[in-house]
């Protein structure tokens, strides 16, 4: 496909000047967009057209962080206890589980409109086989933690020198191979896990390595209270302070969560240019850090990938913290003219923001001439939708992933009338779903003490 044509959209551009078109259309020649408009000037019979009279037209979403721990649906999030359940079965996965999982993982980012997925995952070669097949694009990291997963547990910190090692030749050896390929849709990025899971010679050894390569890092930084008191007892600072201290926490870094980091820390991370990767801990205070001039970009996380349900929970979770914090906070919580985030605001985090926090918005992120052809439409012909006096608006509040019409990403149609194009989908999730059996059932034998805790959240499942 050489050129595709939308017209009669609803189309945001999320350009950062507030640009809609009521009633537009875009032109893409090859993987960019030439022309957006009211009206615009292409070819009479262009290879691709999509009539989009009832849809909204959108960048495409920039999922800033997510893990590929999906497979454990149904278990993790009924347990809730990351160190005894998900970190745990984060080493039951082996280096070949992708060319079994990593399909239905690209599915479910294209199906829910993520054009764009900074992946972090511990064997993510097999992922990026995935991607450039799927079309889709990828940020992608091999994460490195140095930490006897089954001590902790127990709560004990274990460091294994060697595989730290082993996990940085392998984040190595993924951006050698990677970085630029499918036509750059792959790029890389290097990731010590956390402070309390890397030792400071391994985030050293990365940034090191990462300068040279002319890389970002990114790491997961104060999600945890056991981060805080581990990084406390190592190096007598807060994890922010302890990367500070070390030489890493700069504007070439970017921080998931940072849900325990203190009034200090975050003071020190608007100073260091720092951008946060905000998640599903939605009580974080996203206001007073973007009010700061701290880069925030919306990350799935771990185990859903919906990045419409995850605008809905920031509304839901900045409400509830401002009725608890009192105030300024209480106010824009209960003032529904001024209410923050807004829901144009959501969208930014989620498509042009997102993308500055990464270090990619000169690409993606906004729909506007010059810029690759990373779109979503997102289908408004249903009675949860329509009608609606705001577009935008019943989006953020009301839109689901099987809403989402189309998706293109460097002007190639992955979705089309909402089906997949590139991905056999139903036999991608059945591939998934019998590895995954495998992998959980092996988890429930070595620990039946945890078998025993889910059986307790499902009974009717119970063997």
């Amino acid at each position: 496909m050489s050129d595709l044509l939308i017209k009669n959209g609803f189309i945001a551009t999320m350009d950062g000047r507030g640009t809609v078109y009521r009633q537009g259309s875009l032109y893409v020649k090859n993987d960019r967009i030439e022309h957006i408009g009211e009206t615009v000037d292409c070819p009479s019979n262009p290879d691709c057209m999509i009539d989009a009279e009832h849809k909204v037209v959108l960048p495409g979403f920039v999922n800033v962080h997510s893990h590929l721990q999906q497979y454990f649906r149904g278990v993790y999030e009924s347990m809730g206890e990351f160190y005894r359940v998900n970190l745990p079965l984060e080493g039951y996965r082996q280096p070949d589980d992708m060319d079994k999982l990593a399909l239905a993982s690209c599915a479910e980012f294209i199906y829910g409109g993520s054009t764009t997925s900074m992946v972090i995952y511990t064997y993510p070669d097999g992922f990026a086989k995935a991607v450039e097949k799927a079309g889709n694009r990828c940020i992608l990291a091999a994460d490195i933690e140095e930490v006897n997963l089954t001590r902790l547990i127990d709560g004990v910190y274990e460091y294994l020198p060697e595989k730290g090692a082993a996990a940085f030749s392998r984040a190595k050896e993924l951006c050698e191979t990677w970085h630029g390929k499918a036509e750059g849709r792959i790029t890389t990025v290097i990731c010590p896990k956390a402070p309390d899971l890397a030792t400071a010679d391994t985030y050293r050894r990365c940034k090191e390595y990462a300068d040279l390569q002319g890389l970002r890092m990114t790491t997961h930084l104060s999600q945890s209270w056991r981060e805080v008191k581990q990084v406390e007892k190592l190096y007598g600072k807060t994890p922010p302070q302890h990367l500070k201290e070390i030489g890493i926490l700069d504007n070439q870094l970017t921080g998931a969560h940072c849900t325990f980091a203190t009034e200090k820390d975050i003071q020190l991370i608007a100073r260091s240019g720092m951008g946060i990767l905000h998640c599903r801990s939605v009580t974080n205070p996203i206001i007073r850090w973007m009010d700061m001039g701290i880069a925030i970009g919306l990350g799935t996380d771990d185990y859903h990938h919906d990045m419409l349900q995850l605008l809905r929970q920031n509304i839901a979770g900045q409400s509830f913290r401002g009725r608890m914090a009192g105030g300024a906070e209480e106010m824009l919580a209960s003032n529904r003219s001024s209410i923050r985030p807004s829901h144009y605001e959501l969208l930014e985090l989620a498509t042009r923001k997102g993308a500055e926090t990464v270090g990619i918005d000169g690409e993606v992120g906004s729909l506007e001439p010059g810029k690759k052809a990373d779109i979503i439409t997102i289908n408004l012909d249903n009675p949860y939708l329509t009608p609606t006096k705001d577009p935008l608006t019943s989006v953020v509040l009301y839109a689901g992933p099987a809403d989402i019409d189309d998706v293109i990403v460097d002007g190639k149609v992955l979705k089309r009338d909402g089906a997949l194009t590139t991905i056999n989908m139903r036999e991608a999730l059945q591939t998934a779903q019998e590895r995954v059996d495998e992998i959980v059932s092996k988890f429930f034998h070595d620990y039946p003490d945890q078998r025993e805790i889910w059986e307790k959240t499902a009974p009717y499942l119970k063997s």
